[in-house]
């Protein structure tokens, strides 16, 4: 049993030192009595106080605010209302805890907590630092000396002396100061010093061991508060605890560590499985894909306020441990909330974009896209800054500073900084990624690295060049791996002997090969006359290769571009030399009987009329895809009897007479 309080209930608080020197009066029965008797008047006072504290002060008056007009009334305000919290701690709420009585007896202790100085702690934790400072306060009034309340100033006597008094008013013999304040709303009042309260907590540990010197109504009310929990953890189930759990450990009882492991593993699961959404959305559309990304912000912000709930109130974690969880839930609270919004402007933009009229590659996608990542970024720095407000750092004042400072440091880096601004877009916009293949100015390399400062091209050569991020940017980029298609580009010359007829057949072999060939998009394919060179008839060759890699590019090119040679040599042409060179031997000339053939083909088509200039019709262009045989037949890559095993050989004649019967073009 505890030695400060007598066997028969008394809330007076008694010292061991009491008992053995008659602080109990033989006979026990009849002191008893008396104590009764006095803690049943205390307790009508107080509760009478209580009810007066939580209406208002008054029926007439209801909304007149404490006295604390004097350092008189400042400590009576504060002993009165911490009593009464004691009174309904002891013969309200431990019997019978709820969540209302909770809520009405911390309204009632926010009144003692109004009467200190808090402005030296930061916002996020002058709650739960006030109450645990007003707590220590009064258990430190009550075990010293304390001047009679008619030796305390009060308003008249402030009032007495010239300038309405001295500013402050230390307890005699202590370091606890009443301080007026000078300006804003609360002008004029008597508060505890902020120097009181960042002592708070060490001035009790020197008087902890001390005996009481006024009636309290509930003896070790910091131990209780210390040991217990909130409206969810009874007073009767902390005390049915073993001893060993109710052992104190870093200032709290072993049970709150315990509750407080466990609260942090129940939000690590629910982390991890938000965590393991979050990772579903890479192969969904964007909007999905976006949406899936604020599955791990919003289970932080849900799981931190219920972590820091339980842990403050119903754990009641309490000293410096109090104090770290409470900054780091507003901390982690301002974190997530700037994350949510870096990770909502997407979904804001992907939804506007999913609207029929905006194409998801246009302009105006990408507009939208940088224009809610700005806000984006906005937000995300506004939420930051309310956060280190909160926590007491002095955000618009480095604002303020860097607007000066800011200005030199940017002219002194400017360099550095336009390289980081530089890698922030490349960041953003993605021309290129590593191990992309790209050309950057008249070079082409391997993307190896992208950094903050520069970026890493790796050559075919195999060097290695560093560039800036700032002159990259600069720089007009062509990303050669994002391409769908790879282009054939060139230009066959012809030699002029060519005839009309000649070239015209060989036009309309090569069209039949691009149109006819599996692997070339059809869509893409021009076969122009385009002009008379220096030596030669010029033909531009395009067509696209529907592959991204490059090797199998050139295996495409290299089968297309010996099937050309084929037919510039079945059409009874020739390729033009691009020199001057004098001859002295007799010109041999294209071979007659198959430029006769090649005109009579021609020929025949004009008769028929399926001549395919300019172009082919669009049945013609239809019956002429995938008659080419690819892999060309004989090769290694085509199977035995396989597609392509019966087509007509580069080499075969043509047939004039096809061209016309049932719409079909000649092969």
């Amino acid at each position: 049993m505890d030695a400060r309080r007598p066997s028969c209930g008394c809330h007076q608080s008694v010292s061991p030192d009491m008992v053995t020197t008659g602080g109990i009066e033989p006979p026990a029965a009849i002191a008893c009595a008396e104590n009764n008797f006095m803690r049943r008047l205390r307790v009508v006072l107080f509760l009478l106080f209580a009810a007066t504290i939580a209406s208002g002060q008054s029926q007439e008056h209801p909304l007149k605010p404490p006295d604390r007009s004097s350092p008189r009334a400042a400590l009576k305000t504060f002993l009165d209302t911490m009593d009464a919290v004691g009174v309904f701690l002891a013969d309200e709420y431990r019997p019978a805890p709820s969540r209302a009585k909770f809520n009405h007896m911390v309204e009632v202790g926010e009144i003692a907590v109004e009467g200190l100085d808090l402005s030296a702690l930061p916002p996020a934790v002058r709650v739960k630092g006030g109450r645990a400072a007003a707590l220590s306060l009064y258990e430190v009034l009550n075990r010293i000396k304390l001047p009679p309340l008619d030796q305390i100033p009060d308003a008249d006597q402030l009032a007495a002396h010239a300038g309405g008094g001295a500013p402050r008013w230390v307890v005699p013999n202590t370091e606890i100061a009443f301080v007026r304040v000078g300006s804003g709303p609360r002008s004029g009042e008597f508060l505890f010093s902020a120097d009181t309260v960042a002592r708070a907590e060490k001035s009790f540990e020197r008087v902890r061991d001390l005996p009481y010197r006024r009636p309290v109504p509930v003896a070790g009310a910091k131990e209780i508060v210390v040991n217990g929990g909130g409206w969810m953890i009874s007073p009767g189930l902390v005390e049915a605890m073993p001893a060993s759990l109710r052992a104190p450990l870093a200032g709290q009882a072993i049970w709150k560590w315990i509750g407080f492991a466990l609260v942090l593993a129940a939000s690590m699961a629910l982390l991890w499985a938000a965590n393991h959404v979050f990772r579903l959305g890479g192969d969904r559309n964007p909007f999905v894909h976006a949406l899936t990304q604020l599955a791990l912000p919003v289970s932080i912000l849900v799981a931190t306020p219920a972590v820091g709930y339980l842990a403050l109130v119903q754990i009641n974690l309490l000293g410096e441990v109090g104090i770290a969880v409470d900054v780091a839930t507003n901390v982690i609270m301002f974190l997530a909330s700037a994350w949510l919004s870096w990770r909502l402007a997407p979904v804001v933009a992907e939804a506007i974009i999913t609207a029929p009229s905006i194409s998801s590659e246009s302009v105006d996608a990408h507009l939208i896209r940088v224009s809610a990542r700005l806000f984006g970024i906005f937000g995300s720095a506004a939420f930051l800054a309310m956060g280190a407000d909160r926590l007491g750092v002095p955000v618009y004042g480095i604002v303020a500073g860097l607007g000066v400072g800011g200005l030199a440091i940017a002219l002194a880096a400017q360099p550095t900084i336009e390289n980081l601004i530089g890698g922030l877009n490349l960041f953003a916009d993605r021309p290129i990624r590593v191990g992309d293949v790209c050309k950057y100015g008249d070079e082409l390399g391997t993307v190896e690295a992208i950094g903050i400062r520069s970026t890493r091209i790796r050559g075919f050569d195999r060097t290695l060049t560093t560039i800036p991020n700032a002159a990259l940017a600069k720089m007009p980029i062509v990303n050669y791996t994002r391409r769908d298609q790879i282009q054939i580009q060139t230009v066959l010359r012809l030699r002029y002997k060519t005839t009309p007829e000649q070239l015209r057949y060989v036009l309309v072999r090569i069209r039949e090969l691009l149109l006819g060939h599996p692997r070339i998009n059809p869509d893409t394919v021009s076969v122009r006359f385009v002009g008379f060179g220096e030596s030669s008839l010029d033909i531009d060759l395009h067509a696209c290769v529907t592959t991204r890699e490059w090797g199998a590019f050139l295996g495409v090119r290299e089968d297309i571009l010996l099937r050309v040679m084929d037919i510039v040599e079945e059409g009874g042409a020739a390729f033009a030399f691009p020199s001057r060179t004098l001859y002295r031997a007799r010109d041999q000339g294209p071979d007659e009987d198959r430029a006769r053939a090649a005109e009579a083909a021609v020929r025949a088509w004009r008769d028929e009329g399926s001549l395919p200039f300019p172009d082919f019709s669009p049945e013609q262009a239809r019956h002429l895809r995938g008659t080419v045989a690819f892999p060309p037949p004989g090769s290694a890559a085509t199977p035995a009897g396989g597609p392509g095993a019966h087509a007509n050989r580069p080499s075969d004649p043509p047939t004039p007479g096809d061209a016309g019967r049932g719409g079909e073009a000649p092969h």
